[in-house]
């Protein structure tokens, strides 16, 4: 019977971590992109929907996205209880004030929450776009949304110019936002 090696650990561990690491990379970055739902919708003309603002906005008030055609505009799936979410907000912030000046309205459209614990998520994290609520889940449908976060980057015209699922690193989505103005 063969005796256990000692050195096998040293390069088998650090092999496996490293395969899962890639793994998780992969899943994390690679896959959203490759996402069904995405392909479907760009180019075609954006679905119109109105939805009520929670936060950052007239209180009791409802946007419709129709109303800002000739702008371009992203669109943010999101909820309180989602990690990637969480990660994906402060990018956008960035990116709502990078462009604010040259037309953009960053929306981030709550799919699970009541108001009231959008508003004061978006208040915590010093989120400076209007935050809506989709309770009706009539806007999810409409684009499609089945993963958390979803963007949605609408050209001028209102045509669908890109879909994305999963965390967006903030070089990539300045690129497609240059892209969208």
């Amino acid at each position: 019977m063969a005796e256990p090696q000692p050195n096998s650990g040293k390069i088998l561990y650090p092999a496996v971590a490293l395969l899962i690491a890639l793994s998780a990379l992969f899943g994390l970055v690679i896959l959203p992109r490759l996402a069904p739902g995405a392909s479907g919708m760009v180019g075609a003309e954006a679905p119109d929907v109105t939805l009520p603002v929670a936060a950052n906005g007239e209180p009791g008030a409802r946007m419709q996205l129709a109303e800002l055609k000739g702008q371009p505009v992203i669109l943010d799936f999101w909820a309180t209880w989602c990690g990637p979410c969480a990660v994906q907000a402060p990018i956008l912030d960035r990116i709502a004030r990078r462009y604010e000046k040259k037309g953009l309205v960053v929306l981030g459209v709550n799919v699970d929450d009541p108001p009231q614990v959008a508003s004061q998520y978006a208040l915590k994290k010093g989120l400076s776009y209007p935050i809506l609520i989709d309770d009706a889940k009539e806007a999810s449908a409409h684009y499609g949304v089945d993963k958390l976060p979803s963007l949605v980057v609408i050209d001028r015209q209102g045509k669908v110019a890109a879909y994305l699922t999963g965390v967006v690193d903030e070089a990539s989505l300045s690129e497609i936002v240059e892209a969208a103005l």
